[in-house]
């Protein structure tokens, strides 16, 4: 493992190719890795697929990409507070796949668990479920929701060190620790960079084993991560 996983940004996101899978963390707003979407967002990468949470909020978040053409797919349970995102889809320039908040959690969880799948209640009845296989259970009906692995999974904490140990601050924790473990390669923007040792290791959320890179959040964008 090395010793130091700081890179530069653009380093970063050279690992992102077009037609990747992504996962993000962020919780309508909170926990967003801005300084990385926006990096993508100012690239060269297109046709990508999504799995988060949300589109953002606002004008800021994933909705950037999907503005800027780079999402093909994007799998989310909520995407009322960003208004491109639902024109986009209503003119055909993206997928979005609606997923019950728990099943996409899971999905993700279950990816980097090493395991295929998990029978699900939620959804049983409705689009969600169609074209998935149905179990019983002591007269209750489930359907089988299978894990999700991706390319690289983007994530952002409040502190962490160059070893790639994260703090995530309030409801940045919601998606964050989980979608670092679903990834080939994950990325960690980070407001408060530090040094190893220096973090209370009871307050680390996710372990630097999952991490591959630590980049610095730039800009304003460490203002919109509060708890």
């Amino acid at each position: 493992m090395p010793a130091n996983k700081m890179i530069p940004l653009d380093e970063a996101v050279a690992r992102v190719e077009s037609g990747m899978t992504l996962a993000m963390g962020g919780f309508l707003g909170q926990g967003s890795p801005l300084t990385l979407i926006r990096s993508l967002r100012d690239g060269d990468v297109e046709d990508l697929t999504i799995y988060a949470n949300d589109a953002g909020f606002g004008d800021a978040g994933i909705v950037e990409l999907i503005r800027a053409g780079k999402v093909r797919t994007l799998y989310c349970c909520h995407a009322g507070y960003t208004p491109a995102v639902n024109e986009a889809v209503e003119r055909g320039l993206v997928e979005l796949v609606w997923t019950p908040q728990g099943n996409l959690i899971e999905m993700l969880r279950c990816g980097g668990a090493g395991l295929g799948g998990f029978l699900t209640p939620t959804g049983v009845g409705t689009s969600v479920a169609e074209g998935k296989e149905h179990v019983t259970v002591d007269g209750k009906v489930y359907f089988w929701e299978r894990a999700v692995r991706v390319d690289v999974a983007l994530v952002q904490a409040h502190a962490g060190d160059t070893l790639g140990n994260l703090c995530h601050r309030g409801t940045a924790r919601n998606y964050n620790p989980i979608v670092a473990s679903c990834a080939d390669y994950v990325i960690a923007e980070v407001e408060h960079v530090c040094c190893p040792g220096e973090l209370d290791p009871e307050k680390i959320q996710t372990c630097g084993v999952f991490v591959d890179a630590v980049v610095r959040t730039t800009g304003d964008n460490a203002s919109r991560h509060a708890a």
